[in-house]
């Protein structure tokens, strides 16, 4: 146990980011089922299993201190047939007629973007997200005690993860890392099916119980610190989506044998920070040209919020991984409102925008109809490259790349 604490501790890499305040928002994207449950062989509640998902939230500085909590229940996904209409349909179980689809297996995958929770958190915060998968039974809900237990230990949690939390760096883009098991703190697991885990008696229960009984959740602290670079990483599910995997044979659990992965995605919008305005004039001891400045033959770029890039900027887009090769322009305004125009200098879209140390985010919607969403870092060579997405959502649609410069691109607009 001690060698786990010592090793999340010091999990450091070279890279050093700086907190930042601003505003967090999670979003249900989905879950993956490998492996279904032990389930009714007579389908009395439904084809295959029906699972339903649970969120607690722990916000708390950085000492740990408790400054929020809240939990949230997603509906039941399974077999919505006949009496089960009240459900959200997934999954890929059919009748003994190869009729009336729905209900989990393994294999089966269900993907959304539902936002359950948004926080405005300060320099050093520490979100803790602690999701649940739950093999769902009318019979007896065992979630209900659960979540009490859970509450109960919201302090205790919050404490022994914030100097864990303080020690993560996810500069690398391992967001695995930030997946630890509540036995790692020295929590006690829970006994949260009850007698279902023991006896096999009807009920709802966590996916993920061990033999007899016990659970062990699984915790993701969220520093304020490792926002950006969380929004930025992908393991395969995109862009700032964290999986968390409850495996019940990884635990010795060879008779219900459910193994499912949760997902939950991060957005974050940092607060605007001023940074002092650049005269353009060069200094002794450095050499400073207009918004660039050399130092010790390192390169960074100096540019003030607002009006640093205030200005036309023109580029390309692309979808999947790509930044090009359609036509993509931004009119940025001192004010903060911005304008997406045309090839021909034509006004299609209206939005706002936040530039930051370095950091341009914001959103548009178009005159016509569709709102996207944008994210950027200005490189080193004054040009913006930057992720797109519907909504809210600053990525998944794909690449952008913007300066100045006028680019040689054609195409149209999204």
């Amino acid at each position: 146990m001690k060698k786990i604490i010592t090793a999340l501790f010091f999990l450091t890499t070279a890279t050093s980011l700086f907190a930042q305040s601003g505003r967090i928002r999670i979003y249900f994207a989905g879950f993956e089922c490998y492996r279904e449950t032990w389930d009714d062989i007579l389908n009395t509640d439904g084809k295959g299993d029906e699972v339903f998902f649970t969120f607690n939230f722990i916000l708390a500085d950085r000492n740990g201190n408790v400054k929020r909590s809240y939990e949230k229940r997603t509906s039941v996904y399974g077999d919505a047939t006949g009496p089960f209409s009240n459900r959200i349909s997934a999954g890929t179980c059919v009748d003994l007629f190869n009729h009336n689809m729905g209900g989990i297996k393994g294999g089966d995958k269900y993907y959304c973007n539902d936002l359950i929770s948004e926080y405005d958190v300060a320099d050093g915060d520490v979100l803790t997200v602690i999701p649940v998968g739950w093999e769902h039974d009318p019979i007896a809900d065992n979630s209900i005690s659960f979540a009490s237990t859970i509450k109960s230990a919201y302090t205790n949690i919050a404490q022994k993860l914030a100097p864990i939390a303080i020690g993560l760096n996810i500069a690398t883009g391992n967001l695995a890392g930030l997946v630890i098991p509540m036995t790692a703190l020295g929590i006690s697991k829970i006994k949260a099916g009850g007698d279902q885990g023991e006896l096999g008696r009807p009920g709802t229960r966590p996916i993920g119980m061990e033999k007899y009984g016990d659970f062990t959740p699984l915790a993701v602290p969220l520093k304020t610190s490792d926002l950006v670079n969380i929004t930025r990483s992908n393991t395969g599910f995109g862009n700032g989506v964290i999986g968390t995997n409850y495996n019940e044979e990884a635990v010795n659990n060879l008779r219900d044998h459910g193994n499912y992965t949760i997902l939950f995605k991060v957005e974050f919008t940092p607060d605007p920070v001023a940074t002092p305005a650049n005269t353009g004039n060069t200094q002794t001891g450095n050499t400073q040209t207009n918004n660039t400045k050399t130092t010790g033959g390192v390169k960074t770029i100096n540019m003030p919020v607002g009006s640093s890039v205030a200005g036309t900027w023109t580029g390309t887009y692309g979808t999947g991984n790509n930044n090009g090769p359609n036509f993509y322009s931004f009119r940025l305004n001192a004010d903060g409102t911005m304008q997406v125009v045309s090839n021909t200098g034509a006004v299609i879209a209206n939005g706002t925008y936040i530039f930051s140390n370095n950091q341009l985010s914001g959103s548009y919607t178009y005159t016509s109809s569709g709102r996207f969403s944008f994210a950027a870092t200005l490189q080193a060579n004054g040009a913006f490259n930057g992720t797109w997405g519907s909504n809210s959502n600053t990525s998944g649609g794909g690449n952008w790349v913007m300066s100045k410069a006028a680019a040689n691109a054609i195409g149209n607009i999204r």
